[in-house]
């Protein structure tokens, strides 16, 4: 994340902090709350570094920099994406071994990790038929494209959603926009119900899965799910070939797991699928029992009941897995529905790009569809590679991407492959060379991501002692190029590490680095989208009797972060459920192809990366970040801007219950504030604000001294190491024992993904769940348990920081 030193600056006037301070070197300019002036500046530091070994790093640094080329990761990404690819086929094997044998050619020790997962392939072909008001075959193929050899294969997946269940739907028709709870309340406010109907719905707004979930809970047969022009085709521009966006015919694949209730291998959701592991009885068309009322010999109950398998499981079969079949579906084949429905005009906000007026339904139009799945337990290959740690070995510092794809995976998840592998190149020359990490490095290659986070999620829960002992912090990787823009994400304790690294790596097109580029687009984002700046009294010093800025108001400026992380990608199961930090970093653009058979080499070459410059930078960036996370004496966690975060997250729940409020305001005969005055003054977050104000004070004094540590020579390893052991605990420590309310295997108190987005993030998710579900009672016990884990994250701030002032100002190796 970004550069030190944004946000609060708190003055330790003792003398330990003194004479500690004189170590330092020369001061570098910080990024400040109030205006940000120096963000756009290139500063390399490193962060964490002893005087004496800032030379020597740099210089490896600049050694490794010269290793990743255009012309490799070309390369890479040609050879990965020579076929379709889906987790568990012959051809995810041969990715596997691929990129086990580069690892190994470069100095890593490299493994396969096998698993036995259940996995969903189709069974024959789908069909889609319009029944009325006329008899038409609706097309599920995407179309081949003389420009793209590739883009006809017969080895590529017909149209299917991963873990979906297997059905014959038929019925009237109902478009439900993005399928979210808000939408099916829209439509029964105009008596609309799809009880019994197939369900019409545009990917975007929150993950496919929940789609699914939310249309099944309100009785519908079936759910087609379709990539409208207005979100992701020609609405945008010039569609493929001709242009970047998305074509007519394309369909986008992927899992409908409902992935905000948990990832991993759903048969084995109470731990990691491993030989003679506990799973859930499942079936072969299914997934797991469905009773199905259908004539079809094809289509009989299963052997268990689905009242039996709860009995069982202790699960609700409905809340837990697809029960409805689903179907992925094209623009184009859409646009063949929409010119048959009826019904009212659709709300504010759900017509889409179709050169059509569209209608709610249902009738005229009935649809028939259906797809057989065919459910086993599949084996996927992880690739586990490592480079031993000189002084920490214990400790470790992670890479993941993953390798599986839903057919090429050009952009997704082929360029973090390449890239990545370019890094693992260069990291292997360094050390070649004689630069030696003080951590171990380990780089995994997940496969199965695209179904549901599989092989990351089985891989941490089998090792999840072990993860929790020894990694410090994890670079997640997922599509690293679709374009040019720089976008980072991730918990705010590894924001300045990764502006540290960004601000030593330039884009080799504007020469300007890295940082100066993603700042400057930060900061153009929060000027348009920010209100006028103004003082806020639940967070002045003043509000809170202090006169430290002489009673008057604190005017808060840009503060660059970036995104918070939720779901949908491999640090899922570190984060959320394990409490490590991680970082989620890539470049983005006008990428239009998504889970698509056009996502190929020859989109990548023509719209993606044409030169590979992007991909190369990308892996030094990835070079640099990863290096100096492993060779730092400090680790480079920083809790400055942690604290700016969490007030950013609480301001965020505040307004969030503001408006809820407001709404009910100056209702004849309603109890409750009836003005806004009374909404503003609520105290019902004031713990919580206390809460995040302790952690600012206590994260600065920390910081300071953290940096004052890394500047001095000659500080004994037993001693840094035990201080590290204890930087390491302070995410762990945001961990809530009994997990989320509802999704207990969610046990972040900060950042867990939205129960109704399944992708995007929801920080401090357990008040954000009780506001969104409207549950008092259940908001001040929320309240409650997050104040508690921030309690907890201050204390293990106040525990480094006494280890830290128990350092003696004189070396003691023998400490």
């Amino acid at each position: 994340m970004r550069r030190c030193g944004i946000g609060l600056v708190f003055l330790v006037s003792c003398h330990f902090w003194t004479a500690l301070a004189q170590n330092l070197p020369p001061a570098e300019e910080t990024l400040h709350a109030e205006s940000g002036h120096t963000a756009g500046r290139a500063v390399s530091s490193p962060i964490g570094f002893a005087p004496g070994s800032r030379a020597i790093q740099l210089a490896a640094e600049v050694k490794a920099l010269t290793v990743p080329t255009p012309e490799n990761a070309r390369k890479w990404l040609k050879t990965l994406t020579a076929e379709p690819h889906v987790a568990g086929t012959p051809a995810d094997y041969k990715t596997a071994v691929f990129v086990r044998d580069r690892l190994q050619e470069w100095g890593w020790k490299a493994n396969l990790v096998t698993y036995e997962v259940l996995l969903n392939y189709p069974k024959g072909k789908p069909s889609l038929q319009i029944n009325r008001p006329m008899f038409k075959k609706l097309e599920l193929d995407e179309a081949p494209l003389p420009a793209d050899k590739d883009s006809a294969s017969s080895n590529a997946f017909s149209a299917l959603h991963g873990y979906g269940t297997s059905g014959d739907a038929s019925g009237q028709v109902v478009y439900a926009n993005y399928a979210r709870p808000e939408d099916f309340t829209a439509l029964e406010k105009l008596s609309i119900s799809v009880q019994d109907k197939i369900v019409l719905a545009r990917y975007g707004g929150n993950f496919r899965g929940l789609k699914v979930l939310n249309a099944q809970k309100h009785g519908a047969r079936g759910i087609l799910i379709y990539s409208d022009p207005g979100d992701d085709g020609y609405a945008k521009g010039d569609v493929y070939p001709a242009g970047p966006y998305r074509p007519g015919s394309a369909i986008q694949r992927g899992s409908v797991q409902f992935l905000s209730h948990g990832p991993g291998d759903p048969s084995t959701p109470r731990g990691p699928s491993v030989k003679n592991a506990d799973r859930l009885p499942v079936d072969s068309r299914f997934g797991f029992p469905l009773d199905f009322a259908g004539d079809d010999p094809m289509f009989q109950p299963s052997q268990i009941s689905v009242k039996d398998w709860e009995a069982k499981t202790g699960l609700r079969r409905q809340d837990y897995f697809a029960t409805i079949p689903s179907l992925p579906i094209s623009y184009d084949t859409a646009r063949e529905i929409f010119q048959v429905l009826a019904g009212p005009n659709v709300p504010s906000g759900w017509q889409g790009g179709l050169p059509l007026a569209y209608h709610v339904g249902p009738g005229p139009a009935e649809v028939e569809f259906s797809i057989t799945m065919d459910y086993k337990l599949r084996p996927i290959w992880n690739v586990i590679a490592t480079i031993p740690g000189s002084v920490e070995p214990d400790r470790w510092v992670m890479v993941g991407n993953h390798r599986d794809a839903w057919v090429y995976g050009a952009v997704d998840p082929g360029s973090g492959t390449a890239a990545t592998l370019e890094m693992c190149r260069a990291i292997g020359e360094a050390v070649k060379n004689g630069w030696e990490p003080r951590r171990t490095l380990v780089y995994a290659s997940w496969d199965a991501e695209e179904y549901g986070l599989v092989g990351s999620t089985e891989w941490a829960e089998e090792h999840a002692s072990t993860v929790d002992q020894k990694v410090a912090l994890l670079l997640n990787v997922d599509s690293a190029v679709s374009g040019r823009e720089l976008d980072m994400g991730g918990v705010p304790s590894l924001r300045d590490l990764a502006l540290d690294a960004a601000g030593a790596i330039n884009d080799v097109r504007t020469g300007r680095s890295l940082r100066e580029l993603w700042i400057d687009a930060r900061r153009t984002a929060w000027n348009a989208a920010s209100p006028l700046n103004l003082s806020d009294p639940i967070w002045d010093d003043a509000a809170h009797g202090s006169l430290s800025n002489g009673g008057k108001p604190r005017w808060r400026g840009f503060i660059a972060q970036m995104h918070p992380l939720g779901s949908g990608s491999d640090y899922t199961v570190f984060l959320d459920h394990l409490g490590i930090p991680a970082l989620d970093i890539g470049f983005s653009g006008n990428y239009g192809v998504y889970h698509s058979i056009y996502d190929d080499f020859t989109w990548m070459e023509k719209f993606g990366d044409p030169e590979f410059l992007t991909h190369t930078t990308a892996a030094r960036l990835y070079t640099i970040l990863i290096m100096r996370a492993a060779a730092a004496e400090v680790l480079p966690l920083r809790f400055v801007p942690y604290g700016e975060a969490l007030r950013d997250h609480v301001d965020e729940l505040r307004l969030i219950r503001a408006r809820q409020i407001r709404g009910k305001l100056d209702v004849p005969g309603r109890a409750g504030p009836q003005s806004p005055d009374a909404v503003e003054t609520s105290d019902v977050f004031l713990a919580l604000v206390r809460a995040v104000r302790a952690f600012q004070s206590r994260a600065a004094e920390l910081d300071m001294a953290l940096d004052a540590l890394a500047g001095r020579d000659a500080v004994s390893p037993r001693v840094l190491g035990r201080i590290n052991d204890s930087l390491t605990r302070i995410e762990r420590s945001f961990l809530l024992p009994g997990g989320l309310a509802g999704r207990t295997w969610f046990k972040h108190a900060v950042y867990a993904p939205g129960v109704t987005t399944g992708y995007g993030a929801w920080p401090l998710p357990a008040i954000r769940q009780a506001l969104e579900e409207n549950k008092p009672d259940q908001l001040k016990s929320s309240i409650d348990q997050t104040v508690a884990a921030l309690d907890r994250a201050t204390a293990a701030l106040g525990k480094v920081m006494e280890e830290v002032k128990g350092v003696s100002t004189a070396s003691n190796p023998a400490r």
